[in-house]
């Protein structure tokens, strides 16, 4: 197992004199592009709470304290899940992660980016593995430091997709969420940290949670939606002129960015995982802690990546899969399937994938219509202007994310509304061994429902509605930006594109009434 070492490279190896010789129209040119998405209220420059802010997130100690307790939670989930009785309802380990956890995760997703990355249990432990610190500035770290390989890195987002789709099966076809048996959910947990360490001990630096974390690419997409625009560079000017990048090599006060991601080009909040290590590293102190309107990383970025866009695509048709299935339809192709290929039980492999490659598909088929009846482009000229199919897809996928995200907080509702307060009892007697610890274990409140099945589907509509509306303002913004230059017809392009995501939206929510309130 490597040892490395983490030292500053002298200023002189980074090489200042590039940045400095940044044509005048180069420089204006950066401003320009960056302007648009450039959040106004720093939070560490806030009268009153900003000093003890920008003191508390400068400490070493900070990312240690925001995981520890999330670390203590899970280490729990894991030993009652484990050992625990196979109650699921009485089980600590599944009524917090299934009737709590995955719930509260989306609604940080959907109003704070990447605030649970920040927080993260899987991360953080393998982390503190890495560096052989809990928040020290260690001189050294272990692992073989492997990079990711540049080829691999095109894919972007696409790994994590695969690794989320893949566990998603699983915890249906092992029926973990149901929830079904608890050791099966102390397990999952298990498995996602000694993944991460093994990923970290291999890879530098966060490899795993920019790559192949399970959540990665659903909170980098979904996040987009959220007010926190994350770490970025207070004066880019600045920034340029940086002769040492601090942020990205790391210094006596910090690491280099363990995501990979200069504060200095940062123009959404899609990759920024809030560890602050940047904010101490900088030897300017030039980091600031920026919010923002809600969608503006849906709609501001003016460089857009299609591995996003297909990321949307396929998560999008993943949640719509997961209402689908709910239906009372579904079981018996589902059945037929599996007796004729001569699998064993729920969830059809082949049915799995085709659906939600099909409800990918679909999508994609729309935009190529659109183009096709709406472009009002020569192909040739268009392909080399690259205009083509994919300068259509792109923007559109991105204007669905708020949609998407109503759909996969939507689809979480049922079981905090119906489940949540089993917790109160389980905290009692996690391991559901007939214990009162604190007596709550028999209190009568921990088996009332929150809201009635009706209540439930009413708050499911409701969201699925307000990430409609998300969807429609963010599709017409970036529809009246982005694709009026693809076409001779701009108007019909907003008015088609916007109609159709809201049509999606209606679509989503016909399935939730259907589905009656199904976890």
């Amino acid at each position: 197992m490597a040892v490395q070492a983490h030292e500053r490279p002298e200023a002189e190896t980074v090489g200042s004199s590039p940045a400095r010789r940044l044509s005048t129209a180069r420089r204006e040119g950066l401003k320009q592009h960056f302007q648009p998405t450039d959040p106004r209220i720093d939070l560490l420059r806030l009268p009153v709470v900003g000093p003890w802010l920008d003191r508390a997130v400068k400490s070493r100690p900070f990312q240690f304290t925001m995981i520890l307790p999330n670390q203590i939670i899970f280490w729990v989930v894991i030993v009652t899940g484990l050992v625990g009785a196979a109650l699921p309802q009485r089980n600590f380990a599944t009524v917090i992660t299934w009737y709590l956890w995955f719930c509260v995760v989306f609604v940080l997703m959907v109003g704070a980016g990447r605030a649970w990355c920040q927080m993260c249990p899987f991360g953080g432990a393998a982390e503190w593995v890495q560096r052989l610190s809990f928040w020290q500035r260690h001189p050294v770290s272990i692992g073989l430091h492997w990079k990711w390989p540049e080829s691999w890195s095109r894919y972007g987002l696409l790994p994590s997709v695969g690794v989320f789709l893949l566990m998603t099966w699983a915890e249906e076809f092992l029926n973990i969420a149901g929830p079904g048996r608890p050791l099966f959910t102390g397990l999952m947990v298990l498995f996602i940290i000694s993944f991460a360490v093994g990923t970290f001990l291999v890879f530098d630096r966060r490899t795993f949670c920019r790559y192949l974390c399970p959540l990665t690419a659903v909170i980098g997409t979904i996040g987009a939606t959220g007010m926190v625009a994350g770490l970025r560079t207070r004066d880019r000017e600045l920034c340029l002129s940086c002769a040492t990048k601090d942020c990205m090599r790391g210094s006596a006060h910090g690491y280099g960015c363990p995501w990979y991601e200069w504060p200095g080009s940062s123009t959404s909040n899609l990759m920024c995982g809030l560890c602050t290590e940047c904010v101490k590293s900088c030897p300017h102190d030039n980091i600031g802690l920026f919010v923002q309107a809600p969608l503006t990383s849906v709609v501001a970025p003016t460089r857009r990546r299609l591995d996003v866009a297909v990321a949307v695509l396929v998560l999008f048709g993943l949640v719509v899969f997961q209402q689908i299935n709910a239906l009372a339809f579904y079981g018996p192709i589902d059945t037929a399937v599996n007796n004729l290929i001569h699998f064993p039980s729920y969830p059809d492999p082949i049915i799995y994938v085709t659906v939600i490659a099909a409800l990918a598909g679909l999508v994609a088929f729309y935009v190529w219509a659109l183009r096709a009846g709406l472009g009002g482009r020569d192909r040739t000229a268009a392909k080399a202007s690259n205009l083509g199919f994919t300068a259509w897809l792109t923007p559109i996928a991105y204007g669905m994310i708020p949609l998407m995200a109503g759909d996969f907080l939507a689809r979480q509702l049922p079981k905090m509304w119906l489940n949540l307060p089993k917790l109160i009892a389980s905290i009692s007697d996690p391991f559901g061994y007939g214990w009162n610890l604190f007596g709550t274990a028999h209190l009568a409140i921990a088996n009332v429902q929150i809201l009635s099945i009706q209540g439930v589907i009413v708050t499911q509509v409701a969201v699925v509605a307000l990430g409609t509306l998300g969807a429609a303002y963010a599709t017409v913004r970036i529809a009246r930006r982005d694709l009026r230059k693809l076409t001779d017809h701009p108007r019909a392009v907003v008015a088609v594109s916007t109609a159709a995501v809201v049509l999606g939206g209606v679509a989503v929510s016909i399935l939730y009434v259907a589905m009656g309130a199904a976890a």
